[in-house]
């Protein structure tokens, strides 16, 4: 993909402050001289007259074109909205992973932010997130109706791709040092019958020591015990994932009555832990429950430092055992001491023996409360909220005893209160996302992708995440909301086609009042560049009241003052 590093717009806005970055800004003071020489001769020539004007390029006094009546979409809604970014085991935005909910898809953007719009509501709903080459993994969310949730995603890069003759099976060693053994002519098609050509295996293990690659582990550390099917936490011991497909690419599994064996090497820090056990639960993931279920044993091997078992079929496998638990609860406030709610809290062991666990609330209460989060007792834990793709400091407690209540008291965030999404579709390349406000008392701002903004100062507004090579996601948030009147406009800055058939979608989520969504008008005139989409009038509470659909197109800049309320 090029990356444009400079948006033209007329008059060129100040160079940025050395401190400020952004992916569409270009710092080089040669580059930067370069483009305002352009700028001068091309409005020389303009008013000249020695070139004509052509609607879409510069814009020396942007007028409205004529409005037509709105024909877009404009309805409040009752699904709900999944917002969240994806990286990998070394911290970095994952590009083009596909996320699946409830038959809804969505990829997330070169900075590794996803949304998918229209998700029927529902608690523990399993959504599935892959890509080639590396281990495909899911989480366990909950979907409101009229509300967004966010969710943070490690995939982790797939250990050992091998080829090999069905009909004669094969022992497969991973750079870890796992091992996963098929017998000849053990496996079998989607269509129950026998499978007998060339097959490709994917192996990936994974150390529960390791932060990053414990945050890749599939759902929750949650567990239903085959005995008598509790659901209970459980810590681990180390997982694999393992994929077999044919040369056609059609997911294979084991025959009936045929097993194969899996190795996972022990961490060293919890090797002395597994001798003394001998035996470990095995557990394999289930996307349809998002539980982990119960389903044989296995026996460590002092020599090797792992446990090995056997299993019936092919799945993310792991080594598990229940533990004793204390319960942590607390508050989500923010800066000024109201309750947060529909906040994420996670808790998790800490250091090289105890991160092998990870525990949490989905959604704080109305009033920002969450109650008796499990976690392991006799250990140091740490505990983090987050909202929105925002977090608050990480703190550390601990050690409880069994059946503990602990109160943390208070963490404070300052979470998103709105967020806006914008997604479309191939063409055009590049579409922005531009809120701006005129504020009662005469102060306005603009957020877009030269002002980021901030949801921690002035204007407590901020894009998370500006996609700039189609599709989208584009993401503002709005932490704190003053007096006045905010506008959302999405803006055609690059590429082929119209706004009008881009398949654009905008959800405005306001908590507690509802999902507003909007798509294009399809009547856009010639040489229009701008779709001004909504305006919200906001009272002296801080509180949304009115909620205006404007569904219109006009002409101008990235400073247009037609991107501001009137």
């Amino acid at each position: 993909m090029t990356k444009r590093l400079f948006k033209l717009a007329y008059p060129p806005p100040p160079p940025p402050p050395p401190t400020k970055t952004g992916s569409k800004r270009k710092t080089g003071i040669i580059s930067a001289a370069v483009v305002a020489a352009a700028v001068i001769i091309i409005v020389m020539l303009l008013v000249f007259n020695i070139i004509p004007w052509r609607p879409g390029t510069i814009n020396p006094t942007p007028t409205p074109s004529p409005t037509p009546t709105p024909t877009g979409g404009t309805s409040i809604v009752t699904y709900g909205v999944l917002i969240g970014t994806v990286v990998d085991t070394s911290g970095s935005a994952l590009s083009d992973v596909t996320v699946s909910i409830s038959g809804k898809t969505s990829s997330t953007n070169d900075q590794g932010w996803f949304s998918v719009a229209n998700v029927l509501p529902g608690s523990k709903q399993v959504v599935k997130f892959t890509k080639n080459g590396y281990a495909t993994t899911y989480k366990v969310t909950n979907i409101y109706s009229g509300e967004s949730n966010f969710v943070e995603v490690t995939l982790s890069p797939a250990d050992t791709t091998v080829t090999f003759d069905a009909a004669q099976g094969i022992t497969i060693t991973t750079v870890d040092n796992a091992r996963l053994v098929i017998a000849a002519n053990s496996l079998r098609t989607l269509q129950n019958t026998l499978y007998t050509g060339m097959a490709e295996a994917t192996v990936t293990s994974f150390d529960p020591s390791n932060e990053m690659e414990a945050n890749a582990f599939p759902g929750e550390y949650l567990g239903k015990s085959a005995a008598d099917q509790t659901i209970s936490p459980i810590k681990s011991f180390g997982f694999m994932e393992v994929s077999i497909t044919s040369q056609s690419g059609e997911q294979l599994q084991l025959a009936s009555g045929q097993n194969a064996t899996i190795q996972i090497k022990v961490p060293y820090s919890m090797q002395s832990e597994a001798a003394a056990l001998g035996t470990c639960p095995m557990w394999y993931f289930d996307p349809a429950t998002g539980v982990w279920q119960e389903e044989g044993q296995g026996t460590y091997d002092a020599a090797s430092g792992s446990f090995t078992g056997t299993v019936s079929h092919f799945s993310t496998w792991n080594f598990d055992i229940r533990y004793p638990a204390a319960y942590v609860s607390g508050r989500v406030v923010d800066s000024n001491g109201n309750p947060v709610q529909g906040a994420q809290v996670k808790c998790w062991g800490t250091g090289w023996y105890q991160q092998r666990w990870a525990s949490g609330e989905t959604e704080t209460k109305a009033d920002g409360t969450f109650t008796r989060i499990p976690v392991e007792v006799g250990v140091t834990f740490k505990y983090q909220a987050s909202k929105g793709g925002h977090k608050s400091t990480v703190f550390q407690a601990g050690p409880l005893v069994q059946n503990e209540e602990y109160n943390v008291g208070d963490i404070v965030i300052d979470a998103p209160v709105i967020q806006i999404t914008l997604t479309w579709g191939l063409t055009p390349e590049d579409l922005d996302s531009h809120l701006a406000a005129k504020l009662d008392g005469g102060g306005t701002f603009h957020v877009y992708y030269w002002e980021e903004g901030s949801l921690t100062s002035t204007p407590f507004a901020n894009l998370d995440t500006d996609d700039t090579d189609s599709y989208g996601p584009e993401v503002i948030s709005i932490s704190k909301l003053r007096p006045g009147t905010y506008q959302y406009s999405v803006r055609h800055f690059d590429g082929e086609g119209k706004i009008a058939t881009s398949n654009a979608e905008v959800n405005l989520v306001i908590p507690n009042k509802g999902i507003y969504r909007f798509t294009p008008p399809s009547n856009q005139p010639s040489g229009t560049d701008i779709w001004i989409v909504f305006s919200m009038v906001i009272d002296s509470t801080g509180k949304v009241t009115t909620v205006n659909t404007i569904n219109s197109y006009v002409t101008g800049g990235d400073d247009s003052t037609l991107l501001y309320p009137p």
